[in-house]
C-alpha cells in the first residue's frame, strides 16, 4: 500500500491559507469597476471587509501550517493514499464554501440582498450556475460585475490559480481534486498559466467582438467572462435574448463553446492543430449531438410555436448550445414554449459539457463511453457472442483504451447523478407548490450548473427552495464524489478528536 508522511497534511491545510488569501485578493477586483461608476464608490467597504477578514484569516492558516517536518512535537506517522485523497477533497471543499461566503458578504453588507439569497448569488456565481434571485435592473454596476467576476474565477477553479503565483507539490497535488483530469503541459504551473493565458485572450478578444457586435464594453465583457465560463448571468432581464442580434448570437455560441471544450483540446485549438481536435471523441460526440438537438428544436419552434424558419434555427441554436454547455443564456422566456422542446433542454442540461472544462452535467466524455459500453452489451446479449469488444476513445493526447474498472465508475457516477437529481427534484416538490416539471428542471439547471430555469427560481424563491438549488450546484460543480469524500474527511476528523487516543504524547491528527 503506497503511504505518505502525515507531514505533508500541514503542507496541504497551508494550501486552504493560500487560496483564502486568494479568494481575498479576487473581492477587490470589482472596485476597478468605481473608475467608470463613481456612484458606486459609497460600496467601498462591502468590499473591502471581506477582503481583509480572508487575507486574515487566510494568512494566519497559511503561517500557522507551513511549519517545517522537523518542528518539534510533529507527527511522523505515515496515512495511506485514501485518507490523504479525502484531506484534500476537505480542503478544496472547505476553499469552496469559504468563497461562497465570502462572495455573499457584499450583498448582504449593501442590504441588496437577505442572507440564504446572498449566498445563493455567490453559491451560483462561483459554481458558474448563473441561476439568480436578484432583479438585475436594479442591481448597481459594480455588483452585476462581482457576479460576473465570480464565474469567470469559477470556472478555472481556486486550486489552477493559486498553482500560478506558487510551485510548491503540495499545492500541486490538490490539482486533481478540484476535477482537472488533464495536464496540458508537462509542468503542472505551466499548465495552469497556459489555461489562464488561453481564456484571457479568448476574453479579450470575445469582449471586443460583443463590443463590434453592438454591445456597450460594460455588458460586452460580462457576457464573455459568464460565456467562456459557461456561468450564464447577464446584466440583462431576457439574458442573451433581450438584445434581438444575430451576430451577438453567433459571438455568444461561439464563446460557450470555448469554455465548454476541454482545456486541452483549446491547447491544440491554439496551436492550430485542427485535424487532431477533429479527432477527440468528445469533440466528435458534442458536434453531432448538437447538430441534431438544434435541427429537433427548430422543427419544433417552427412546427408549434410558428416562428419564422430563421428565427427557429437562431433561437434553437442559442438554447441549445446553453443547455448543452451548461451556460444558461436564452434567447426567450420558455413559458410558451413545447413541452417536447423543454425536454429536450432538460436532456442536453443532464448530459452537460466536456471533462475537464468549465462546464457541467454528466460530462459527454462518461456518456459517450456509456453508451459504447451499452452498445455491446446490447450486442452481445443478443447475438449470444463471446467476444469481448475493448472500449477506445480519442483525448487530446492521443487514442486510450478505458479499462473496465472505469466503465464501472462511469456507470457509477451516472447512477449517483441520478439518484442526486431525482432526490433534489422530489425536495423541492415537498417543500414548495412548484410543479413536477418546473422542479426537475431548475434542479437538473441547479445540478448541472446550468442556470436555465421555467421561472421557478428567482427573487421571490422560497429559502427552502433555494438551500436545495444552493446543495446540487455545489454538488454539480466539484462533481458529487470530492463533496462525499471532503464529508467523510470531515467525519474522520470529528470522531479522532472526540475518540480519547491510547498515548497521548504520540497521537496524530489526521489534519
Amino acid at each position: 500500500m503506497n503511504r505518505q508522511p502525515a507531514a505533508s497534511a500541514w503542507n496541504d491545510w497551508s494550501s486552504l491559507g493560500k487560496m483564502m488569501v486568494l479568494i481575498g485578493g479576487l473581492c477587490l477586483v470589482p472596485l476597478t469597476m468605481i473608475p467608470f461608476y463613481p456612484a458606486d464608490s459609497q460600496y467601498l467597504s462591502c468590499f473591502l471587509l471581506p477582503s481583509a477578514l480572508s487575507v486574515i484569516l487566510g494568512g494566519a492558516i497559511w503561517i500557522r501550517c507551513s511549519q517545517p517536518a522537523h518542528a518539534p512535537g510533529f507527527c511522523r506517522e505515515r496515512e495511506n493514499r485514501p485518507a490523504i485523497t479525502r484531506r484534500r477533497s476537505l480542503i478544496v471543499l472547505a476553499a469552496w464554501i469559504w468563497a461562497f461566503v465570502a462572495g455573499a458578504l457584499p450583498f448582504i453588507l449593501a442590504g441588496l440582498l437577505r442572507l440564504v439569497p446572498a449566498l445563493f448569488e455567490a453559491v451560483s456565481g462561483w459554481a458558474t450556475t448563473g441561476l439568480s434571485a436578484m432583479d438585475v435592473a436594479a442591481v448597481p454596476k459594480i455588483f452585476l460585475f462581482h457576479r460576473s467576476f465570480m464565474q469567470f474565477c469559477g470556472g478555472l477553479g481556486f486550486v489552477m490559480m493559486m498553482v500560478i503565483a506558487t510551485s510548491g507539490t503540495h499545492d500541486i497535488r490538490l490539482f486533481e481534486s478540484e476535477g482537472h483530469p488533464d495536464q496540458l503541459m508537462p509542468g503542472l504551473k505551466r499548465t495552469a498559466r497556459t489555461v489562464l493565458a488561453l481564456f484571457a485572450g479568448f476574453l479579450a478578444v470575445g469582449t471586443l467582438a460583443l463590443t463590434v457586435c453592438g454591445m456597450s464594453w460594460f455588458d460586452a465583457v460580462n457576457h464573455a467572462m459568464c460565456a467562456l465560463s459557461t456561468g450564464g448571468f447577464s446584466t440583462r432581464a431576457g439574458s442573451i435574448g433581450e438584445y434581438q442580434s444575430l451576430s451577438i448570437d453567433l459571438v455568444t455560441i461561439v464563446l460557450m463553446l470555448i469554455g465548454t471544450t476541454n482545456f486541452a483540446v483549446l491547447l491544440l485549438l491554439a496551436k492550430g492543430r485542427i485535424r487532431q481536435i477533429l479527432k477527440v471523441t468528445e469533440v466528435r460526440f458534442m458536434a453531432g449531438l448538437l447538430l441534431v438537438a438544434i435541427g429537433l428544436l427548430a422543427w419544433i419552434l417552427y412546427s408549434q410555436l410558428h416562428l419564422p424558419w430563421q428565427e427557429s434555427l437562431q433561437k434553437a441554436a442559442i438554447d441549445a448550445v446553453s443547455a448543452l454547455s451548461t451556460s444558461g443564456f436564452s434567447s426567450m422566456s420558455y413559458a410558451s414554449w413545447p413541452a417536447a422542446a423543454i425536454g429536450l433542454l432538460m436532456v442536453l442540461m443532464v448530459i452537460g459539457g466536456g471533462m475537464g472544462s468549465t462546464a457541467g452535467g454528466i460530462k459527454l466524455l462518461r456518456i459517450c463511453l456509456a453508451s459504447k459500453a451499452l452498445r455491446f452489451w446490447t450486442r452481445r446479449q443478443v447475438t449470444d457472442s463471446s467476444e469481448i469488444t475493448p472500449v477506445t476513445y480519442v483525448r487530446a493526447q492521443g487514442k486510450t483504451t478505458a479499462s473496465r474498472d472505469m466503465i464501472r465508475s462511469v456507470f457509477g457516477y451516472i447512477a449517483l447523478y441520478l439518484t442526486i437529481l431525482v432526490t433534489g427534484t422530489l425536495l423541492i416538490c415537498l417543500i414548495s407548490d412548484l410543479t413536477l416539471t418546473d422542479s426537475f428542471f431548475d434542479f437538473a439547471s441547479s445540478l448541472g450548473t446550468v442556470g436555465l430555469s421555467l421561472g421557478a427560481t428567482g427573487p421571490q424563491t422560497a429559502d427552502g427552495v433555494l438551500l436545495v438549488e444552493m446543495a446540487g450546484m455545489l454538488l454539480g460543480r466539484l462533481e458529487i464524489l470530492i463533496v462525499f469524500k471532503g464529508v467523510y474527511s470531515l467525519k474522520e476528523i470529528i470522531s479522532q478528536r472526540l475518540r480519547k487516543p491510547r498515548f497521548p504524547e504520540n497521537h496524530c491528527s489526521l489534519l
